[in-house]
């Protein structure tokens, strides 16, 4: 449609809702945008026949006046609100809300023509605002209409437009737009302490806003924040007037957040020399106190820091109470210095002849870093000590820990010829100290005795010969190597465990009675091997099968269980046995080897994957507890308990072999976790044809049978540093130096992992080589020369 067309139909009385009317003042006002004489003429009858509110309507439609904020560049709103009375209040609105939401061009920088005329039309709108004189209605958001004041320069304060401090700071730091100089200057002016300690805040993120407050001389009205602010906005000499000591940037640093410790310790380094870095970093207390808390990159800037300065004194006193790994990276930034005392060199050169990344691989296997990750760990091949050992089929610990009884197969076996051997390893030697290969029959237990004495079982007899009629035997086997067979008369051999007393055990047994009738017996054996019948199972139903499951660390509970029947706890102290309650109605669910005896709780697997849990007493009649924890695919061979964990263990060769520990509720009581497996640990190796898995009396060595006669023993201890082996030194307290030198000292440590804790020992008796300990003191280890505390060490 032409312009004449649009004038001659907006002066015919059309219809508000007139299609040409709409049309035609479309028209009228895209050619009035362009500025010609005539559509501006057409726009005034326009105004005249439609009214203000009509037009102005029609014109911020996107289809008629574009985009916002091009669109103000156009003449059209200037002839519109000639009169400003009648320009509508949403009108002001949306322009006082499109001018604040944009943002004005960046003070330098080039533009482009895009960026020119987007610059332009936002001036020409900040001109119609200043020329209409007019602060947002009613209706606009509060943010609108408090800004629309300020930048009208409108001093007044009232319920209404009173600036919000928040508001106020967030407008001040803009320098990208207008409105931003105005809340500068109203901040002046204000004079309010809090709302300049709220710019300040947000100045330290601004180069424009910390130029404005070094311009102005603004600070915080509080010392420590004044210290920081200083600091942090390159303010050298006032920082330097104001806190000399140091004593105010270090609470601020201490009470920062870690992004605000980040941006502040990169400004410190601005400082040079003027500071004391690692007074503010550690804080104004003895060195020990706070330093060793630092995270990995405090420490990192305070090592720059030291180094950069040249005060090898103080970097050798923090060198010592960092973790193990920074410290033996740290010594070799040295150079040529040496520490004074005797001591202190012997300790500094350990940490030079040490290699760094043995250290850091050792450190990082030693806790077990990250699930599944090994803990130290030793192989002994028997087929190695002797070529007549094969494939192991069972061993057992001394009660000492110190040797490993073992029983097998010979390769290639006749029938009524030796076919099978026991034998004795050292394991602090890795010799064998007894072996015997004379058995004619096959052999499935084994116990270790101690005094290099042991007690072997044979397999079922039908299980190699269905045609057997012969009752399964046990061999004793005395320190001398002489040989005793005892025929407890038993169809079939149920479990093998030593017990307390002199070189004693027990036998659990389904032997032969009146008739054709069987029942379960419990057998005590003692020194020689004499059995007698304990008469504990008496009681228990002929068809009940006795499987050892545990035997508790004193040696006088019995853990007996049926598949298909009960859980039994025998005493042996009181030749008692008891059935316990475990809950179950179906057969998946009832409690089923491995099993395992603390010396309060009895824990059992499910065929179903749940653990099954008693406490004491274990002559209650309360049913057990039920821990959902491994489905029946994946459930455990072998349950124990580990005194020196002080804790429940489990061994899973499902999805590869590892170690489990687990969080037993230690009461009935005491609240079920919410993952039974607290942590794994990966073990390494072959897994034997029949896993085969053995912890030690003292539950701190962990023995796994692997292929080819291959038998692999875990150090446990290790597990034992696992909260504290990567920690600062500085932290370590004098219980924890017991636990290192216990690891360290174990005989079955490897060589690698001795090494390491070696040097860490050094290092935990260098600090510790003045402290005196009296009382109970379970706090951090000083790193003072001459420190007292009164504790327990």
């Amino acid at each position: 449609m032409r312009l004449w067309t649009a004038s001659l139909l907006l002066r015919l009385p059309l219809g508000e809702l007139s299609r040409p009317g709409s049309w035609a003042l479309a028209t009228v006002l895209r050619a009035a945008d362009s500025g010609e004489p005539a559509a501006l003429h057409a726009l005034e009858q326009a105004i005249r026949s439609k009214g203000h509110e009509a037009v102005w309507s029609a014109w911020l439609r996107p289809s008629a006046s574009g985009t916002t904020p091009p669109r103000w560049a156009s003449p059209v709103p200037a002839a519109l609100g000639a009169d400003v009375s009648t320009i509508p209040g949403w009108v002001v609105n949306l322009a006082w809300k499109t001018w604040l939401d944009e943002a004005g061009p960046d003070p330098g920088s080039d533009l482009d023509a895009h960026a020119h005329a987007h610059a332009d039309a936002h001036a020409a709108l900040w001109s119609l605002l200043e020329q209409w004189d007019l602060p947002a209605k009613a209706g606009a958001g509060y943010s609108t209409r408090v800004l629309s004041r300020l930048a009208l320069g409108d001093g007044e304060v009232d319920d209404e437009v009173s600036v919000d401090p928040r508001l106020l700071v967030d407008t001040a730091v803009r320098f990208d737009h207008p409105v931003g100089e105005s809340a500068r200057t109203h901040l002046l002016a204000l004079g309010d302490a809090e709302t300049v300690d709220l710019y300040c805040a947000a100045a330290m993120d601004s180069r424009d806003a910390t130029a404005f407050c070094v311009a102005h001389h603004l600070a915080p009205a509080d010392e420590v924040r004044r210290a920081v602010f200083f600091v942090r906005t390159g303010q050298h000499e006032q920082y330097r007037a104001l806190d000399p000591e140091g004593a105010l940037l270090a609470l601020g640093y201490r009470s920062a957040s870690a992004e605000e410790r980040s941006a502040l310790r990169e400004a410190m380094t601005g400082l040079g020399g003027g500071i004391d870095a690692l007074r503010v970093l550690a804080g104004q207390r003895s060195l020990h106190e706070d330093v060793a808390s630092l995270d990995g990159q405090e420490r990192a800037y305070l090592i720059r820091q030291l180094k950069d300065q040249g005060d090898w004194d103080r970097l050798w006193r923090f060198t010592s109470l960092l973790p193990l790994a920074e410290a033996v990276r740290t010594v070799r930034a040295f150079g040529t210095w040496r520490p004074s005392g005797e001591d202190d060199h012997r300790v500094f050169e350990a940490l030079r002849a040490a290699d760094p990344q043995a250290v850091d691989g050792c450190v990082n296997a030693l806790p077990g870093a990250t699930e599944y990750s090994p803990v130290p760990h030793t192989r002994i091949r028997l087929a190695d000590l002797d070529k007549r050992v094969s494939r192991v089929m069972d061993f057992d610990f001394a009660p000492d820990g110190t040797q490993l009884a073992f029983v097998g197969a010979v390769p290639s076996g006749q029938w009524g010829k030796p076919i099978a051997w026991a034998g004795i390893v050292d394991l602090g030697s890795s010799t064998l100290s007894r072996l015997n290969c004379n058995f004619t029959d096959p052999l499935d237990r084994v116990a270790h005795l101690g005094s290099d004495t042991m007690v072997v079982a044979e397999t079922r007899p039908r299980h190699v010969d269905r045609h057997s009629s012969r009752t399964a035997k046990i061999h004793y086997v005395d320190r001398r190597g002489v040989l005793r067979t005892l025929d407890p008369g038993a169809d079939e051999i149920h479990g093998l465990e030593r017990i307390a007393g002199d070189r004693a055990f027990a036998l659990s047994a389904v032997v032969g009675d009146v008739g054709d009738h069987e029942r379960p017996v419990l057998f005590i054996g003692g020194p020689g091997g004499a059995l007698v019948d304990s008469g504990v199972l008496d009681e228990l139903d002929e068809d009940f099968e006795p499987l050892i499951a545990a035997v508790d660390p004193d040696g006088r509970l019995v853990a007996i269980v049926d598949v298909l029947e009960d859980a039994v706890v025998a005493d042996l102290g009181s030749s008692v046995a008891n059935k316990l309650d475990d809950g179950s109605i179906t057969l998946e669910n009832v409690p089923t080897p491995p099993a395992a005896l603390s010396p309060s709780t009895l824990v059992s697997c499910t065929e179903a994957g749940d653990l099954k849990v008693w406490h004491e007493p274990l002559t209650s009649t309360e049913p057990s507890m039920t821990i959902p924890a491994w489905s029946g695919a994946t459930r455990p061979a072998f349950l124990a308990w580990s005194p020196a964990l002080n804790r429940f263990v489990a061994v899973n060769f499902s999805l590869g072999s590892h170690l489990e520990l687990l969080d037993v509720p230690p009461t009935r009581d005491a609240p079920v976790p919410d993952e039974l497996i607290s942590e794994r640990v990966a073990l390494v190796g072959d897994v034997s044809v029949v896993p085969i898995a053995r912890l030690s009396p003292k539950g701190d060595v962990l023995a796994v049978g692997g292929a080819d006669s291959a038998i692999d023993l875990y150090d446990l201890t290790a597990l034992t540093l696992r909260p504290l082996i990567a920690r600062p030194m500085g932290l370590m307290t004098h219980q924890e130096l017991a636990h290192v030198v216990k690891v360290q000292e174990h005989p079955l440590l490897d060589a690698g992992s001795r090494t390491t804790l070696t040097l860490l020992r050094a290092c935990l008796e260098h600090r510790f080589r003045h402290d005196v300990g009296i009382g109970d003191t379970a706090g951090t280890a000083v790193a003072g020369d001459f420190e007292i505390e009164l504790g327990e060490v």
